[in-house]
Protein backbone atom coordinates (compact mmCIF):
# COMPACT_ATOMS: atom_id res chain seq x y z
CA UNK A 1 0.00 0.00 0.00
CA UNK A 2 1.54 3.38 -0.90
CA UNK A 3 3.00 5.18 1.58
CA UNK A 4 1.39 8.74 0.71
CA UNK A 5 -1.66 6.74 3.09
CA UNK A 6 0.55 8.26 5.49
CA UNK A 7 1.64 11.33 4.19
CA UNK A 8 -0.83 13.65 3.56
CA UNK A 9 -0.12 16.39 0.53
CA UNK A 10 -1.80 19.49 -0.42
CA UNK A 11 -3.83 19.64 -3.24
CA UNK A 12 -6.21 22.23 -4.86
CA UNK A 13 -9.77 23.40 -4.42
CA UNK A 14 -11.18 21.09 -6.58
CA UNK A 15 -10.12 18.94 -10.16
CA UNK A 16 -10.68 18.15 -13.23
CA UNK A 17 -12.06 14.75 -13.88
CA UNK A 18 -12.59 13.75 -17.90
CA UNK A 19 -13.16 17.21 -18.38
CA UNK A 20 -15.59 18.00 -15.39
CA UNK A 21 -14.58 20.04 -12.62
CA UNK A 22 -15.21 18.51 -9.36
CA UNK A 23 -14.93 19.88 -5.66
CA UNK A 24 -12.23 18.49 -3.84
CA UNK A 25 -14.97 18.34 -0.89
CA UNK A 26 -17.29 16.19 -2.87
CA UNK A 27 -14.62 14.03 -4.13
CA UNK A 28 -13.76 13.53 -0.44
CA UNK A 29 -17.39 12.63 0.53
CA UNK A 30 -17.68 10.07 -2.13
CA UNK A 31 -13.97 8.64 -1.03
CA UNK A 32 -15.84 8.56 2.83
CA UNK A 33 -18.65 6.43 1.46
CA UNK A 34 -16.25 3.60 0.43
CA UNK A 35 -18.18 -0.02 2.09
CA UNK A 36 -14.66 -0.97 3.01
CA UNK A 37 -11.18 -0.43 2.94
CA UNK A 38 -11.01 -2.64 -0.65
CA UNK A 39 -12.96 -0.43 -2.20
CA UNK A 40 -11.47 2.79 -0.68
CA UNK A 41 -7.96 1.42 -2.19
CA UNK A 42 -8.68 0.28 -5.38
CA UNK A 43 -10.44 3.90 -6.59
CA UNK A 44 -6.76 5.22 -4.41
CA UNK A 45 -5.01 3.02 -7.15
CA UNK A 46 -6.60 3.73 -10.41
CA UNK A 47 -6.87 7.32 -10.34
CA UNK A 48 -4.24 9.95 -9.40
CA UNK A 49 -7.24 12.64 -8.72
CA UNK A 50 -9.28 10.76 -6.16
CA UNK A 51 -5.50 9.75 -4.85
CA UNK A 52 -4.55 13.19 -4.12
CA UNK A 53 -7.76 14.56 -2.49
CA UNK A 54 -7.31 11.18 -0.22
CA UNK A 55 -4.07 12.70 0.67
CA UNK A 56 -4.84 16.01 1.85
CA UNK A 57 -7.34 13.91 4.53
CA UNK A 58 -6.57 10.63 5.06
CA UNK A 59 -7.36 10.28 8.03
CA UNK A 60 -10.56 11.77 8.30
CA UNK A 61 -11.51 9.36 4.92
CA UNK A 62 -9.99 6.55 6.85
CA UNK A 63 -11.89 7.21 10.03
CA UNK A 64 -15.32 7.15 8.13
CA UNK A 65 -14.50 3.99 6.18
CA UNK A 66 -13.82 2.11 9.55
CA UNK A 67 -17.12 3.29 10.54
CA UNK A 68 -18.96 2.35 7.19
CA UNK A 69 -17.00 -0.95 8.09
CA UNK A 70 -17.67 -1.20 11.73
CA UNK A 71 -20.64 0.61 12.25
CA UNK A 72 -20.53 2.35 16.13
CA UNK A 73 -18.79 -0.22 17.55
CA UNK A 74 -15.78 1.57 16.08
CA UNK A 75 -14.73 2.76 19.42
CA UNK A 76 -14.52 -0.97 20.96
CA UNK A 77 -13.11 -2.35 17.63
CA UNK A 78 -10.47 -0.02 17.93
CA UNK A 79 -9.77 -0.26 21.44
CA UNK A 80 -9.41 -4.43 21.05
CA UNK A 81 -7.01 -4.03 18.25
CA UNK A 82 -4.64 -1.65 19.79
CA UNK A 83 -4.55 -2.98 23.42
CA UNK A 84 -0.90 -4.01 24.46
CA UNK A 85 -1.09 -7.11 25.49
CA UNK A 86 1.58 -8.83 27.35
CA UNK A 87 3.67 -11.67 26.26
CA UNK A 88 1.62 -14.45 27.67
CA UNK A 89 3.74 -16.25 29.94
CA UNK A 90 3.40 -18.33 33.59
CA UNK A 91 4.35 -16.12 36.49
CA UNK A 92 3.61 -12.83 34.16
CA UNK A 93 0.51 -11.37 36.22
CA UNK A 94 1.22 -7.80 38.63
CA UNK A 95 -0.15 -6.96 41.38
CA UNK A 96 -2.79 -4.34 41.07
CA UNK A 97 -0.38 -1.79 42.51
CA UNK A 98 2.33 -1.76 39.75
CA UNK A 99 0.55 -0.62 37.00
CA UNK A 100 1.82 -0.16 34.00
CA UNK A 101 6.03 0.93 34.96
CA UNK A 102 7.22 -1.51 32.79
CA UNK A 103 5.77 -0.78 29.87
CA UNK A 104 7.88 -0.04 26.43
CA UNK A 105 5.88 2.74 24.23
CA UNK A 106 8.05 1.46 21.33
CA UNK A 107 7.28 -2.02 21.45
CA UNK A 108 5.22 -3.34 18.65
CA UNK A 109 3.24 -6.70 17.45
CA UNK A 110 5.30 -9.25 15.19
CA UNK A 111 2.94 -9.35 12.51
CA UNK A 112 -0.73 -8.83 11.21
CA UNK A 113 -2.28 -12.08 11.46
CA UNK A 114 -1.83 -12.26 15.16
CA UNK A 115 -4.68 -10.36 16.28
CA UNK A 116 -7.45 -12.69 15.37
CA UNK A 117 -10.07 -12.60 18.65
CA UNK A 118 -8.77 -15.80 19.79
CA UNK A 119 -6.23 -17.77 18.10
CA UNK A 120 -3.54 -19.65 20.08
CA UNK A 121 -0.28 -17.50 19.05
CA UNK A 122 1.28 -15.70 21.26
CA UNK A 123 1.72 -11.90 21.50
CA UNK A 124 4.79 -9.99 21.20
CA UNK A 125 4.20 -6.98 23.61
CA UNK A 126 5.68 -5.28 25.59
CA UNK A 127 4.90 -4.64 29.27
CA UNK A 128 2.70 -7.26 31.83
CA UNK A 129 -0.92 -8.24 31.41
CA UNK A 130 -2.36 -5.71 33.76
CA UNK A 131 -5.90 -3.97 32.54
CA UNK A 132 -5.66 -1.37 33.84
CA UNK A 133 -2.65 -0.15 31.93
CA UNK A 134 -1.98 3.38 30.85
CA UNK A 135 -0.61 2.69 27.59
CA UNK A 136 -4.25 0.91 27.17
CA UNK A 137 -6.02 2.48 24.03
CA UNK A 138 -9.95 3.68 25.70
CA UNK A 139 -12.89 3.60 24.09
CA UNK A 140 -14.06 7.71 24.68
CA UNK A 141 -10.34 8.38 22.79
CA UNK A 142 -10.52 10.01 19.02
CA UNK A 143 -9.70 7.12 16.83
CA UNK A 144 -6.80 8.79 14.90
CA UNK A 145 -4.81 7.75 12.02
CA UNK A 146 -5.56 4.05 11.35
CA UNK A 147 -2.41 2.28 10.19
CA UNK A 148 -2.90 -0.56 7.16
CA UNK A 149 -1.89 -2.97 9.64
CA UNK A 150 -4.99 -1.69 11.57
CA UNK A 151 -7.43 -1.50 8.89
CA UNK A 152 -6.67 -5.05 7.91
CA UNK A 153 -7.40 -6.74 11.50
CA UNK A 154 -10.54 -4.18 11.41
CA UNK A 155 -12.14 -5.58 8.64
CA UNK A 156 -10.71 -8.78 9.82
CA UNK A 157 -12.82 -8.59 13.04
CA UNK A 158 -15.72 -6.87 11.58
CA UNK A 159 -16.13 -10.16 8.95
CA UNK A 160 -15.92 -12.68 12.44
CA UNK A 161 -18.71 -10.04 14.22
CA UNK A 162 -21.23 -10.05 11.44
CA UNK A 163 -20.83 -14.28 10.51
CA UNK A 164 -21.60 -14.32 14.55
CA UNK A 165 -24.58 -11.69 14.39
CA UNK A 166 -26.21 -13.88 12.09
CA UNK A 167 -25.97 -16.81 14.07
CA UNK A 168 -27.09 -14.90 17.02
CA UNK A 169 -30.43 -13.53 14.97
CA UNK A 170 -31.18 -16.72 13.86
CA UNK A 171 -31.25 -18.17 17.35
CA UNK A 172 -32.99 -15.95 18.87
CA UNK A 173 -34.88 -13.66 16.62
CA UNK A 174 -35.97 -16.57 14.23
CA UNK A 175 -33.85 -16.23 11.64
CA UNK A 176 -34.61 -11.90 11.07
CA UNK A 177 -31.87 -9.84 11.16
CA UNK A 178 -31.24 -7.27 13.90
CA UNK A 179 -32.29 -4.01 14.24
CA UNK A 180 -29.48 -1.19 13.84
CA UNK A 181 -30.04 -0.86 17.71
CA UNK A 182 -29.49 -4.69 18.79
CA UNK A 183 -27.01 -4.88 15.95
CA UNK A 184 -24.59 -1.95 17.78
CA UNK A 185 -25.71 -3.82 21.14
CA UNK A 186 -24.51 -7.23 19.94
CA UNK A 187 -21.06 -5.77 18.43
CA UNK A 188 -20.45 -3.47 20.95
CA UNK A 189 -20.43 -6.47 23.36
CA UNK A 190 -18.61 -8.71 21.05
CA UNK A 191 -15.73 -6.87 20.44
CA UNK A 192 -15.24 -6.25 24.60
CA UNK A 193 -15.80 -9.80 24.78
CA UNK A 194 -13.16 -10.14 22.22
CA UNK A 195 -10.85 -7.69 23.94
CA UNK A 196 -11.49 -9.52 27.95
CA UNK A 197 -10.56 -13.01 26.11
CA UNK A 198 -7.15 -12.02 24.33
CA UNK A 199 -6.06 -10.43 27.51
CA UNK A 200 -7.13 -13.22 29.75
CA UNK A 201 -6.37 -16.38 27.71
CA UNK A 202 -3.25 -18.12 28.48
CA UNK A 203 -2.38 -21.41 26.22
CA UNK A 204 -1.42 -23.32 29.01
CA UNK A 205 -0.60 -26.94 29.90
CA UNK A 206 -1.98 -28.51 32.77
CA UNK A 207 1.68 -28.80 34.60
CA UNK A 208 2.29 -24.86 33.63
CA UNK A 209 -1.19 -24.15 35.66
CA UNK A 210 0.43 -25.97 38.55
CA UNK A 211 3.57 -24.45 38.30
CA UNK A 212 2.47 -20.74 38.33
CA UNK A 213 0.79 -21.17 41.69
CA UNK A 214 3.85 -23.18 43.22
CA UNK A 215 6.53 -19.98 42.18
CA UNK A 216 3.96 -17.40 42.78
CA UNK A 217 1.43 -18.35 45.70
CA UNK A 218 -1.19 -16.48 44.49
CA UNK A 219 -0.80 -15.77 41.50
CA UNK A 220 -4.43 -17.09 40.12
CA UNK A 221 -6.06 -14.76 43.18
CA UNK A 222 -3.96 -12.05 41.32
CA UNK A 223 -5.34 -12.90 37.64
CA UNK A 224 -8.86 -13.26 39.09
CA UNK A 225 -8.71 -9.79 40.93
CA UNK A 226 -7.07 -8.33 36.98
CA UNK A 227 -10.66 -10.01 35.40
CA UNK A 228 -12.83 -8.38 37.70
CA UNK A 229 -11.18 -4.95 36.94
CA UNK A 230 -11.49 -5.07 33.63
CA UNK A 231 -14.95 -5.74 33.84
CA UNK A 232 -15.59 -3.30 36.32
CA UNK A 233 -14.86 -0.75 33.88
CA UNK A 234 -18.41 -0.77 32.51
CA UNK A 235 -21.61 0.17 33.52
CA UNK A 236 -24.17 -2.61 34.37
CA UNK A 237 -26.05 -2.45 31.57
CA UNK A 238 -22.91 -2.72 29.16
CA UNK A 239 -22.08 -5.80 31.49
CA UNK A 240 -26.14 -7.05 30.63
CA UNK A 241 -24.81 -6.83 27.21
CA UNK A 242 -21.41 -8.80 27.59
CA UNK A 243 -23.73 -11.62 29.63
CA UNK A 244 -25.93 -12.17 26.87
CA UNK A 245 -23.14 -12.19 24.19
CA UNK A 246 -21.59 -14.97 26.79
CA UNK A 247 -24.59 -17.02 27.29
CA UNK A 248 -24.89 -16.70 23.69
CA UNK A 249 -21.31 -18.31 22.17
CA UNK A 250 -21.99 -20.84 25.21
CA UNK A 251 -24.76 -22.31 23.11
CA UNK A 252 -22.92 -22.44 20.21
CA UNK A 253 -19.39 -24.04 22.27
CA UNK A 254 -22.42 -26.65 23.44
CA UNK A 255 -23.09 -27.56 19.90
CA UNK A 256 -19.41 -28.64 19.32
CA UNK A 257 -18.53 -30.65 22.17
CA UNK A 258 -19.92 -33.34 23.82
CA UNK A 259 -22.60 -33.02 26.49
CA UNK A 260 -21.10 -34.71 29.12
CA UNK A 261 -18.52 -32.18 28.83
CA UNK A 262 -20.23 -29.17 28.58
CA UNK A 263 -20.07 -27.66 31.97
CA UNK A 264 -16.05 -28.53 32.07
CA UNK A 265 -15.03 -27.23 29.04
CA UNK A 266 -17.39 -24.15 28.08
CA UNK A 267 -14.99 -21.45 30.43
CA UNK A 268 -11.79 -23.12 28.84
CA UNK A 269 -13.43 -23.13 25.29
CA UNK A 270 -15.08 -19.78 25.47
CA UNK A 271 -11.36 -18.13 26.72
CA UNK A 272 -9.91 -18.98 23.45
CA UNK A 273 -11.86 -15.75 22.08
CA UNK A 274 -14.85 -15.55 19.71
CA UNK A 275 -12.66 -16.12 16.56
CA UNK A 276 -11.63 -19.56 17.66
CA UNK A 277 -15.32 -20.07 18.78
CA UNK A 278 -16.61 -19.44 15.23
CA UNK A 279 -14.24 -21.55 13.55
CA UNK A 280 -15.45 -25.14 15.69
CA UNK A 281 -18.46 -24.15 15.35
CA UNK A 282 -18.77 -24.05 11.84
CA UNK A 283 -16.25 -26.61 11.49
CA UNK A 284 -18.75 -28.75 14.06
CA UNK A 285 -15.78 -29.64 15.54
CA UNK A 286 -13.90 -29.77 18.79
CA UNK A 287 -11.11 -30.74 17.31
CA UNK A 288 -10.26 -26.72 16.71
CA UNK A 289 -10.33 -25.88 20.45
CA UNK A 290 -7.78 -28.76 20.83
CA UNK A 291 -5.61 -26.80 18.26
CA UNK A 292 -6.28 -23.46 20.05
CA UNK A 293 -5.51 -24.94 23.20
CA UNK A 294 -3.05 -27.56 25.17
CA UNK A 295 -4.93 -31.32 24.60
CA UNK A 296 -4.91 -32.22 27.91
CA UNK A 297 -6.00 -29.35 28.93
CA UNK A 298 -9.44 -30.25 27.07
CA UNK A 299 -9.10 -34.31 27.22
CA UNK A 300 -7.64 -34.74 31.17
CA UNK A 301 -11.48 -34.88 32.78
CA UNK A 302 -9.87 -31.90 35.40
CA UNK A 303 -11.59 -28.84 36.46
CA UNK A 304 -9.47 -25.93 35.51
CA UNK A 305 -8.27 -23.68 37.79
CA UNK A 306 -7.42 -21.40 35.60
CA UNK A 307 -9.64 -20.60 33.58
CA UNK A 308 -13.17 -21.80 35.58
CA UNK A 309 -15.40 -19.12 36.25
CA UNK A 310 -13.82 -17.23 33.41
CA UNK A 311 -16.70 -14.77 33.03
CA UNK A 312 -19.22 -16.00 35.79
CA UNK A 313 -16.99 -15.53 38.77
CA UNK A 314 -15.74 -11.44 38.27
CA UNK A 315 -19.44 -10.93 37.05
CA UNK A 316 -21.35 -12.36 40.59
CA UNK A 317 -18.49 -10.35 42.35
CA UNK A 318 -19.62 -7.26 40.49
CA UNK A 319 -23.22 -7.88 40.96
CA UNK A 320 -22.75 -8.08 44.66
CA UNK A 321 -20.79 -5.50 44.65
CA UNK A 322 -23.19 -3.29 42.92
CA UNK A 323 -26.68 -4.57 44.66
CA UNK A 324 -27.61 -5.88 40.86
CA UNK A 325 -29.89 -8.09 40.30
CA UNK A 326 -28.36 -10.31 37.19
CA UNK A 327 -31.27 -11.26 34.81
CA UNK A 328 -33.14 -14.23 35.42
CA UNK A 329 -32.43 -17.31 33.30
CA UNK A 330 -33.79 -17.05 30.10
CA UNK A 331 -33.52 -13.38 29.90
CA UNK A 332 -30.22 -12.83 29.36
CA UNK A 333 -31.00 -11.63 25.81
CA UNK A 334 -33.11 -8.78 26.50
CA UNK A 335 -29.85 -6.55 26.72
CA UNK A 336 -29.62 -6.62 23.41
CA UNK A 337 -33.13 -7.74 21.84
CA UNK A 338 -35.03 -4.92 22.03
CA UNK A 339 -38.35 -6.43 19.37
CA UNK A 340 -40.69 -9.05 22.04
CA UNK A 341 -43.31 -10.29 20.63
CA UNK A 342 -46.38 -11.13 23.22
CA UNK A 343 -47.99 -13.02 20.93
CA UNK A 344 -47.98 -16.49 20.59
CA UNK A 345 -46.29 -18.39 18.33
CA UNK A 346 -48.35 -20.62 15.78
CA UNK A 347 -47.02 -22.88 12.97
CA UNK A 348 -46.28 -21.12 9.53
CA UNK A 349 -47.93 -23.88 7.69
CA UNK A 350 -50.88 -25.01 10.02
CA UNK A 351 -51.41 -22.69 12.65
CA UNK A 352 -51.02 -25.03 15.41
CA UNK A 353 -50.44 -23.14 18.73
CA UNK A 354 -48.20 -25.79 19.83
CA UNK A 355 -44.88 -26.31 21.34
CA UNK A 356 -41.73 -26.73 20.55
CA UNK A 357 -41.70 -24.85 17.51
CA UNK A 358 -38.66 -25.68 15.50
CA UNK A 359 -36.72 -23.33 13.55
CA UNK A 360 -33.30 -22.49 12.12
CA UNK A 361 -32.28 -21.54 16.02
CA UNK A 362 -33.11 -24.98 17.51
CA UNK A 363 -32.71 -27.36 14.50
CA UNK A 364 -29.84 -28.41 16.28
CA UNK A 365 -31.38 -30.22 19.09
CA UNK A 366 -33.09 -33.15 16.49
CA UNK A 367 -31.86 -36.40 16.35
CA UNK A 368 -30.95 -36.70 12.80
CA UNK A 369 -31.05 -40.25 12.73
CA UNK A 370 -34.58 -40.33 13.72
CA UNK A 371 -35.20 -39.23 10.84
CA UNK A 372 -34.77 -42.51 9.15
CA UNK A 373 -38.62 -43.97 10.30
CA UNK A 374 -39.41 -40.77 8.14
CA UNK A 375 -38.80 -42.17 5.00
CA UNK A 376 -41.56 -42.65 2.31
CA UNK A 377 -42.76 -46.21 1.69
CA UNK A 378 -41.28 -48.64 2.06
CA UNK A 379 -37.50 -47.13 2.15
CA UNK A 380 -36.68 -48.23 5.78
CA UNK A 381 -37.39 -51.81 5.16
CA UNK A 382 -34.84 -51.67 2.26
CA UNK A 383 -31.29 -52.39 4.15
CA UNK A 384 -28.98 -51.09 2.12
CA UNK A 385 -30.62 -47.99 1.91
CA UNK A 386 -31.44 -47.14 5.57
CA UNK A 387 -27.94 -47.91 6.07
CA UNK A 388 -26.42 -45.52 3.72
CA UNK A 389 -28.96 -43.32 4.96
CA UNK A 390 -28.00 -44.04 8.66
CA UNK A 391 -24.25 -42.85 7.96
CA UNK A 392 -24.74 -39.45 5.89
CA UNK A 393 -26.86 -38.97 9.40
CA UNK A 394 -24.01 -39.44 11.50
CA UNK A 395 -21.22 -38.04 9.78
CA UNK A 396 -20.18 -34.61 10.50
CA UNK A 397 -22.37 -33.25 8.07
CA UNK A 398 -25.60 -35.20 8.86
CA UNK A 399 -26.57 -32.80 11.65
CA UNK A 400 -30.36 -31.97 11.70
CA UNK A 401 -29.44 -28.01 11.46
CA UNK A 402 -27.88 -29.26 8.07
CA UNK A 403 -30.35 -31.67 6.57
CA UNK A 404 -33.12 -29.59 6.95
CA UNK A 405 -31.24 -26.56 5.77
CA UNK A 406 -30.08 -28.48 2.34
CA UNK A 407 -33.63 -29.40 2.00
CA UNK A 408 -35.07 -25.91 2.44
CA UNK A 409 -32.42 -24.84 -0.09
CA UNK A 410 -33.48 -27.42 -2.87
CA UNK A 411 -36.59 -26.33 -2.54
CA UNK A 412 -35.66 -22.69 -3.88
CA UNK A 413 -33.56 -24.62 -7.01
CA UNK A 414 -36.65 -26.96 -7.73
CA UNK A 415 -39.68 -25.79 -6.60
CA UNK A 416 -43.45 -27.71 -6.70
CA UNK A 417 -46.65 -26.24 -5.97
CA UNK A 418 -46.56 -27.65 -2.69
CA UNK A 419 -43.62 -26.47 -1.17
CA UNK A 420 -43.48 -22.89 -3.16
CA UNK A 421 -45.13 -21.46 0.16
CA UNK A 422 -42.33 -23.25 2.62
CA UNK A 423 -39.68 -20.60 3.72
CA UNK A 424 -36.46 -21.08 5.46
CA UNK A 425 -37.13 -18.53 8.10
CA UNK A 426 -40.65 -20.30 9.34
CA UNK A 427 -41.64 -21.88 12.37
CA UNK A 428 -42.96 -25.45 12.10
CA UNK A 429 -44.74 -27.63 14.75
CA UNK A 430 -43.05 -30.93 14.76
CA UNK A 431 -45.78 -32.44 12.62
CA UNK A 432 -45.19 -30.12 9.52
CA UNK A 433 -41.71 -30.37 9.52
CA UNK A 434 -41.79 -33.85 9.90
CA UNK A 435 -43.90 -33.78 6.76
CA UNK A 436 -41.32 -31.82 5.08
CA UNK A 437 -38.59 -33.97 6.29
CA UNK A 438 -40.51 -37.14 4.76
CA UNK A 439 -40.97 -35.47 1.79
CA UNK A 440 -37.52 -34.98 0.74
CA UNK A 441 -35.30 -37.17 3.14
CA UNK A 442 -34.68 -39.64 -0.03
CA UNK A 443 -34.39 -36.85 -2.14
CA UNK A 444 -31.36 -35.34 0.10
CA UNK A 445 -29.73 -38.76 0.44
CA UNK A 446 -29.50 -39.34 -2.94
CA UNK A 447 -27.87 -35.93 -3.80
CA UNK A 448 -25.46 -36.67 -1.03
CA UNK A 449 -24.86 -39.99 -2.34
CA UNK A 450 -24.36 -38.67 -6.04
CA UNK A 451 -21.70 -36.12 -4.41
CA UNK A 452 -20.28 -38.83 -2.52
CA UNK A 453 -19.01 -40.70 -5.78
CA UNK A 454 -22.12 -42.72 -6.04
CA UNK A 455 -22.95 -43.86 -9.69
CA UNK A 456 -26.56 -43.42 -9.95
CA UNK A 457 -28.69 -46.59 -10.95
CA UNK A 458 -31.56 -46.56 -13.45
CA UNK A 459 -34.70 -45.87 -10.94
CA UNK A 460 -36.98 -48.71 -9.90
CA UNK A 461 -40.99 -48.20 -11.97
CA UNK A 462 -42.16 -48.08 -8.25
CA UNK A 463 -39.58 -45.81 -6.62
CA UNK A 464 -39.71 -45.73 -2.44
CA UNK A 465 -43.00 -47.86 -3.10
CA UNK A 466 -41.65 -51.24 -4.83
CA UNK A 467 -41.88 -54.09 -2.11
CA UNK A 468 -38.92 -56.42 -3.90
CA UNK A 469 -36.71 -53.72 -2.99
CA UNK A 470 -37.45 -55.59 1.04
CA UNK A 471 -36.65 -59.32 0.15
CA UNK A 472 -34.05 -59.16 -2.73
CA UNK A 473 -31.03 -57.00 -1.97
CA UNK A 474 -29.86 -57.70 -5.94
CA UNK A 475 -32.78 -55.78 -6.97
CA UNK A 476 -32.20 -53.25 -4.06
CA UNK A 477 -28.71 -52.98 -5.50
CA UNK A 478 -29.42 -52.31 -9.30
CA UNK A 479 -31.99 -50.20 -8.76
CA UNK A 480 -32.50 -46.45 -7.48
CA UNK A 481 -35.62 -46.35 -5.28
CA UNK A 482 -34.67 -43.35 -3.73
CA UNK A 483 -37.35 -41.61 -6.18
CA UNK A 484 -40.78 -40.96 -6.85
CA UNK A 485 -43.11 -44.25 -8.32
CA UNK A 486 -44.08 -43.94 -11.84
CA UNK A 487 -46.35 -47.37 -11.69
Amino acid sequence: MSSAFLAPMSAGPSMQIHGLTIPNDVLGHILSSSPDFDTLHAALSVCTAWHRVFETHPKSVLEAVARNVMGPALPQAVRFIRYPYPEKSPNDWPSADRGGEEEDPEATEDSDDEMDGGASKKKKKAGKPNPHNPMAFLESESIGQLSPEERVRLQKNADIAEKLEVIFSRKYKKAKKLTALESYRFRRAMYRVMLYCELFYLPLNLDDIDAMEDNEPGVLDKIQEARHGMLNEYSTPDLFEVLAVVEFLNVIISEVVDEEDFERLKDICIATGPAVILEAYTARSSDVFEEALEVEVMTSGEDNALFGGFFSTPLERIWEERDEEPPADGMEMDAIIEEIDLQPDACAQCGALVKPLWSEANWHKRISVDFCVLLPGLLNSNELEAEALVELLMGPTGTADVVISEIYDSLLTKPTSEWTKWKKEDSLCEVCLDKLLGAHLHLWAYGRKVKGGWKATQNCWYGYNCKTQVHKPNHAKEKNHLCTPIR
